[in-house]
């Protein structure tokens, strides 16, 4: 009977990783610059960023984390480009199932905890960021070619002793996405 279930589990997170993961289209989206006098700011958002399944684990209260890496290069044509700038943060999300409502902890923002109780609206802020400050301004020069990349990972979820080995399919949830390069000149 051990047996039997052991197979119905693996072959369930066989199915659940080739059918939804693996075919997952998530990819940087929308990414809009403005260069201020102060810095600069993008903002971008990861377009199929959640499949059925990790929904589903969301609302079974499993904390779900994106990170997101941007990072700010000055284009030197034959050699190596040279790194400026590198924001890493987090979106954190987690199902209080008592008081049925989303809280998000968004890293890059001074008032990060976010509570909300609309599923849709909790997929959208977890999957976007708004003005985020990469580099001073006075850094950016006129005329020279710069490239901003973004990419954003859905991190490994962290369960408990026994349920890490129940529900070892969770593991198959990691993903991320291409880098998203954009090069530009500062005019």
């Amino acid at each position: 009977m051990f047996r039997v279930f052991m197979f119905l589990i693996i072959a369930f997170s066989l199915h659940i990783s080739s059918t939804s993961v693996w075919s997952m289209d998530a990819m940087v989206d929308n990414v809009f610059m403005v260069n201020n006098t102060d810095d600069m700011q993008v903002s971008f958002e990861i377009k199929n960023a959640f499949t059925k399944e990790i929904e589903e684990g969301i609302k079974s209260g499993m904390p779900t984390s994106f990170t997101f890496f941007v990072e700010l290069y000055r284009k030197q044509g034959f050699w190596v480009d040279e790194a400026l700038a590198s924001q890493i943060f987090r979106h954190t999300v987690k199902y209080d199932t008592l008081k049925e409502e989303y809280e998000i902890i968004l890293e890059e923002k001074p008032q990060n905890i976010i509570r909300i109780k609309d599923i849709e609206q909790t997929k959208k802020i977890m999957a976007s960021s708004e003005n985020i400050s990469i580099k001073p301004a006075y850094a950016l020069k006129k005329g020279e070619q710069y490239q901003l990349r973004i990419k954003a990972t859905l991190d490994a979820v962290n369960l408990p002793f026994p349920l890490n080995y129940m529900l070892f399919f969770v593991s198959f949830w990691n993903y991320e996405t291409a880098w998203y390069e954009k090069e530009f000149v500062i005019q």
